[in-house]
């Protein structure tokens, strides 16, 4: 264990020794905060791609924002998934700066890094987190640190995960929109949405039977499910036909909401929203805070899953500790008013009545109508979350069957990693990943690097 720990504290110094020129970690990095209104502050962490020594400007800019509400994209989306190096400190094979400037925003405020000075300037709604990702982009494209004109020359390409999918294509729109006015020149590609919670209804309305047919929950049990689905769908109902009683109806469907993950969580006995196939954990949901363990990827809506294995862990590095001790140090945030993190539940809680709403399936479809951009969404096949039978039962809504499905990669060679799916105009594509839920980048990186090289 002594060992185990000198052995930690070595590789923080040794990265911290550089953190002058570099920041946390290898390669070049440059970051900073955008106040986006008064009192309220953005973080942003850009990574250059293979290092930053050279033609870096010749890649594309990738734009990382975490679901949530309330997650962090420097730290669960840096360390956690897609960054140079995880949360161990190992290098990351597949790491996506290998290839593509990344640019981690903690989106929306109060999220990660980001903070408000006081709590009733949080969003409450996903178009005051949009105006304020505009703000982010517009002095993140003026900056003189990045020494490049990113807004003119750089293709930008918005990936997401979750909440951050409904956030993205938002943020899109909003984008299409700036440039059509001569308000904003960057050049916006394409959309990766990643297992996005795009129609939270058509979502969890698929759970009783997606749990039911996995063997995870009996007819008796699944029909229980039931029930709380259609109290959540009544209660989304009611919020809509009572405008005047909006307040007290957000109160209820998110009690229904919470009832329901209660309910999950009795009926499979702890299961891993996130992964079905990986290892269950407790029966009912742990009491979180402000100052709660991160070992529960606190996302908001997936605060339901105790991952044992890792809890029980003395060598690898919590997450918060890492962020608040040694990344915030190197960077020299240290001294913020809020520490890495603190205010995320909080981020949730005033969003809670608006995450549900389902706003971004019609903004999907004004994107596809009016717009060249491609919209590329990838679902792991064994989430939970955004199960696929919810995201096909959308889509199909949407886009009706598509043009095209066939296996990829198409090497014979190599295994099958999934299936593409081709629709409407070409430029709406899913691709359904195997052996991976809610986590792709983590769970299949080689389907995750095939999709970001035939899209970039």
């Amino acid at each position: 264990m002594v060992k185990c720990c000198s052995v930690l504290c070595i590789a923080l110094l040794l990265l911290s020794a550089v953190a002058a020129r570099h920041g946390f970690g290898p390669g070049r990095q440059d970051w900073g905060y955008s106040e986006v209104r008064p009192g309220a502050f953005m973080f942003w962490w850009l990574h250059y791609a293979g290092g930053g020594d050279q033609g870096y400007t010749d890649k594309p800019l990738l734009l990382w924002l975490q679901g949530g509400p309330g997650g962090s994209s420097t730290g669960f989306g840096n360390f956690e998934e897609i960054g140079p190096l995880d949360r161990s400190l190992n290098h990351r094979p597949h790491a996506w700066v290998n290839d593509y400037n990344v640019l981690f925003v903690d989106s929306p405020v109060g999220s990660g890094f980001s903070y408000v000075e006081d709590r009733s300037q949080l969003a409450t709604n996903s178009t005051t987190v949009v105006q304020d990702l505009m703000r982010l982009l517009k002095d993140f494209y003026a900056q003189s640190v990045t020494y490049a004109d990113w807004e003119r020359h750089v293709p930008l390409y918005i990936a997401s995960q979750s909440y951050g999918g409904r956030i993205a294509v938002e943020l899109a729109d909003a984008l299409v929109q700036a440039v059509r006015s001569g308000d904003m020149h960057c050049q916006l590609h394409a959309l990766f949405l990643g297992n996005a919670w795009l129609s939270p209804i058509d979502s969890i309305s698929a759970w009783p039977d997606y749990l039911h047919w996995l063997g995870y929950v009996g007819a008796e049990g699944a029909a229980r499910i039931e029930q709380r689905v259609a109290a959540v769908r009544e209660q989304q109902q009611q919020q809509q036909l009572e405008p005047a009683e909006q307040e007290q109806q957000s109160a209820k469907a998110i009690d229904s909401w919470h009832s329901l993950q209660q309910a999950i969580i009795r009926e499979t006995h702890g299961i891993n929203c996130y992964n079905v196939l990986k290892p269950t954990g407790r029966q009912s949901l742990p009491a979180t805070t402000d100052d709660g363990s991160d070992e529960l990827l606190e996302y908001g809506e997936t605060v339901w899953w105790w991952n044992v294995e890792e809890s029980a862990s003395t060598t690898r590095q919590r997450l918060e500790q890492l962020m608040r001790g040694p990344v915030a140090h190197a960077l020299g945030i240290a001294d913020k008013p809020q520490p890495w993190g603190a205010q995320r539940n909080a981020v949730f809680e005033a969003l809670a009545t608006d995450f549900l709403r389902p706003t971004a399936t019609a903004v999907l479809g004004r994107l596809l109508n009016e717009t060249q951009l491609e919209l590329v969404l990838y679902n792991g096949h064994l989430d939970l979350i955004t199960c696929l039978p919810g995201t096909l039962r959308w889509i199909r809504r949407l886009l009706g069957e598509p043009l095209l499905r066939e296996p990829f990669p198409r090497d014979s060679q190599g295994d099958i990693q999934g299936y593409r799916s081709v629709y409407g105009n070409s430029r709406f594509t899913l691709y359904t990943v195997l052996r991976a839920g809610h986590m792709v980048p983590v769970d299949n990186p080689t389907a995750m690097a095939y999709i970001l090289r035939v899209h970039t």
